[in-house]
C-alpha cells in the first residue's frame, strides 16, 4: 500500500496545498522553539519533528524543501532567539541590525539537515532515510560548535535542561545525545503514526507492537540511567567544602561605560563604591571566595595609570580578607610591527593597544594572578569572526557601546586560591559566551578545576529568554563535567548550579542582590571530560556515511 497516498493530499502547487505546507513548517517551528527556556514545555520537543516530516512526504522539489525548511527553521529561531537584537530594550541600532541579520541569515544554517535530507530521500527506504536525517542535524549540530562562525545556541538538547533526570546522560554524550534522543523518538513515532492511520500496521501487529516499545525504550532509557545516577551521586561522599559569595550589581550596561554620568570618572568610582558596599554586606568570616560579573569593573584597573584604582581594589580585599574573582577590561601595548590586526593606533603615543575582555582574581596580600583573557568572543558583537583575514571590516562592523572589538585570548587559566581552612582549590575562569561551548569548557576540568565559574552581563536585552537559556546551559556543563557551577550574573540569573544540574539560589532578573552558597569541590573525570566530542563525531561520521551510501546507490541507478 502506497502509504504516502493514503495519509496524505497530493503534494501540488495549489493554494490549499501550499497553506497545508506552510502550516506543517509552522507547527514544527514552534514545538521546536516552545521546548527551549524559560518555557518548562521541553516535552514538546518530543514531537516537533513530526509535522516537518509529513512536510518532507508532501515535497517534491529541492527548491520546496529549501522553502518550508526555511519557514520550519525560521519560526524556530525567531521563538527562541527574538531577544538578540535588543528590540524590546535598549533599541542600539547596531544590536538590532546584527540581531535582525542572525534571525534571518540562521535558518538557514539551520536548514543544513534539511537539504540533505532532501539529497538522500530518494536512495534510502523511509526509515533509513530518517535515521540519516537524525544523524545529519546532531552532526550538524556538531560542526556548528567549530569555529569562530560558530553559534551553538539552540543545539536542540539545550531545550531540554529543565528535564533534570534525562540530561544526566550529558556525562557521556554532551547536549549532542540529548539531541539524537529526541529526533530519535520523533522517528519512531512518526513512522508509527503513518503507518497505522494508513492501515499499513494494524495497532496490535508486530510492527506495530515493536514500534510502541521503541518510544517507550528511547524516552524511559535516559530517565531510568538519570533516576539511578542522581541517586548515585546523592550518595556519594562530598568533596570540600568551599562557602562562595556572589556579587550581582545590576549597573545598566547602557550606562557602564559612562553614559548618563557627569564623567566616566564619576561612573567608575560609583560602580566601584557599589560593589564595595554589596561585598561588604556578605559575611566576613565565613566566605573563601568572592566572585564579581563579567566587566564589574568597566576599565583598565590593572594599567599603571590607574594604579589608584588598583590600589582602592587591593586594599578591599586586604580588608575583607576573601579573594575576589572579577571581570574587567584589560590592555596590551605593541609596536607596529608586532602588533595584532585587532589593535587600535594610538596616534598619540605611537603605539597600538589590543582591549581584553578578561577576568583575574585578586588575592589578600598582595599576590600577581595572572590575567584571563576571553578566548570565544561572540561573533560581531565582540569580534569580527577571523578578523585576521578580513581586517578591512574590523572598523565598519564594530559595535560603538563600551569597548568592543576585544583581543583574542589563548589560554584556557584555571586559578589557585587558598580556601580559609589552608588548603588549595581551583576553579575555572569564564566569560559568557563561552560557557555555551561544551568541549570549551571541559578543558579548564581537564586542566584541573574543582568547580567552574561563570561571569556575564546578560542585562543588554531585557527581562527576555536569553538569560534563563543560558543559566539554564550551566546546567548541561555542570552534568557533563559532574562540577559546581558559580554563575554570577551583572543583572540576572545567578546562582549555584550542582553537579546533579540543579540551579539553586537563582536571582531575579533587574535586582542587585548577594548570594552564599555552599558548594564542593570535585576530582571526577566524567566520560565526556576525558574523550571530549567523541558522540558528536561519530554522528557526523554517520552522517558521511549515509551520504556515501546515498551516493553510491544514485551511481548504480545510473
Amino acid at each position: 500500500m502506497n502509504t504516502k497516498q493514503n495519509l496524505l493530499p497530493d503534494p501540488t502547487n495549489s493554494k490549499n496545498a501550499v497553506a497545508q505546507n506552510v502550516g506543517l513548517a509552522v507547527a514544527s517551528g514552534l514545538f521546536l522553539g516552545l521546548s527551549f527556556p524559560p518555557s518548562l514545555l521541553h516535552t514538546l520537543a518530543y514531537a516537533g519533528f513530526i509535522p516537518l516530516f509529513l512536510l518532507f512526504e508532501r515535497l517534491a522539489t529541492f527548491a520546496q524543501f529549501f522553502r518550508y525548511g526555511y519557514v520550519a527553521m525560521f519560526v524556530f529561531n525567531g521563538i527562541t532567539l527574538y531577544w538578540v537584537g535588543g528590540f524590546t530594550h535598549g533599541r542600539d541600532p547596531y544590536l538590532m541590525m546584527s540581531g535582525g541579520a542572525l534571525l534571518l541569515f540562521h535558518p538557514l544554517l539551520s536548514s543544513i539537515p534539511i537539504w540533505l535530507y532532501a539529497v538522500v530521500r530518494q536512495y534510502l527506504s523511509l526509515w533509513l532515510r530518517l535515521l540519516a536525517f537524525c544523524f545529519f542535524w546532531v552532526g550538524w549540530e556538531y560542526v556548528h560548535s567549530l569555529g569562530e562562525l560558530s553559534f551553538p545556541w539552540i543545539t536542540l538538547g539545550n531545550g531540554q535542561v529543565h528535564d533534570i533526570t534525562r540530561i544526566q546522560i550529558a556525562e557521556i554524550t554532551s547536549v549532542y545525545g540529548l539531541s539524537f534522543i529526541v529526533i530519535l523518538f520523533n522517528i519512531v513515532a512518526y513512522v508509527l503514526l503513518i503507518r497505522t492511520a494508513a492501515r499499513d500496521w494494524k495497532w496490535r501487529s508486530r510492527h506495530a507492537l515493536m514500534a510502541i516499545g521503541g518510544l517507550f525504550l528511547v524516552y524511559l532509557t535516559p530517565w531510568i540511567y538519570g533516576t539511578w545516577r542522581i541517586a548515585d551521586l546523592d550518595k556519594q561522599g562530598k568533596g570540600q567544602e568551599l562557602r562562595v559569595g556572589v556579587v550581582q550589581p545590576n549597573v545598566d550596561p547602557w550606562e557602564k561605560w559612562g553614559e548618563g554620568f557627569a564623567s566616566k570618572q564619576d561612573a567608575y568610582e560609583q560602580q566601584l563604591d557599589l560593589l564595595f558596599q554589596m561585598t561588604s554586606e556578605l559575611s566576613r568570616d565565613s566566605l573563601d571566595l568572592i566572585v564579581w560579573p563579567e566587566t564589574a569593573i568597566p576599565f583598565y584597573a590593572l594599567l599603571p595609570q590607574n594604579h589608584m584604582y588598583r590600589w582602592r581594589i587591593q586594599r578591599f580585599v586586604d580588608d575583607m580578607r576573601i579573594p575576589i574573582f572579577s571581570g574587567l577590561p584589560h590592555a596590551e601595548y605593541f609596536d607596529k610591527e608586532n602588533a595584532p590586526v585587532t589593535a587600535e593606533l594610538l596616534r598619540s603615543q605611537d603605539r597600538y593597544v589590543e582591549s581584553y575582555n578578561s577576568g583575574t582574581l585578586f588575592a589578600p596580600h598582595p599576590l600577581d594572578n595572572p590575567i584571563y583573557r576571553k578566548i570565544v568572543l561572540v561573533p560581531f558583537g565582540e569580534r569580527v569572526p577571523y578578523a585576521e583575514k578580513v581586517p578591512f571590516l574590523i572598523e565598519p562592523l564594530k559595535w560603538s557601546v563600551g569597548i568592543s572589538g576585544w583581543g583574542k585570548g589563548e589560554d584556557t587559566l584555571v586559578y589557585i586560591f587558598q580556601t580559609r581552612s589552608g588548603t588549595a582549590s581551583r576553579f575555572s575562569a569564564m566569560i559568557c559566551y563561552e560557557s555555551i561551548f561544551p568541549n570549551f569548557v571541559r578543558q579548564f576540568v581537564v586542566r584541573g578545576a574543582e568547580f567552574l565559574t561563570v561571569i556575564t552581563n546578560d542585562s543588554w536585552w531585557g527581562n527576555t529568554s536569553g538569560a534563563y537559556q543560558h543559566i539554564g546551559m550551566a546546567s548541561l556543563r555542570a552534568v557533563e563535567n559532574r562540577r559546581w557551577v558559580v554563575h554570577c550574573a551583572n543583572g540576572g540569573v545567578s546562582g549555584f548550579v550542582d553537579p546533579v544540574g540543579r540551579i539553586h539560589q537563582a536571582t531575579s532578573m533587574y535586582t542587585a542582590q548577594q548570594l552564599f552558597g555552599v558548594i564542593t569541590s570535585g576530582n571526577e573525570l566524567t566520560f565526556y571530560t576525558k574523550h571530549g566530542d567523541l558522540f558528536g563525531q561519530l554522528c557526523l561520521i554517520g552522517a558521511v556515511a549515509f551520504l556515501i551510501s546515498a551516493g553510491t546507490r544514485k551511481y548504480k541507478k545510473i
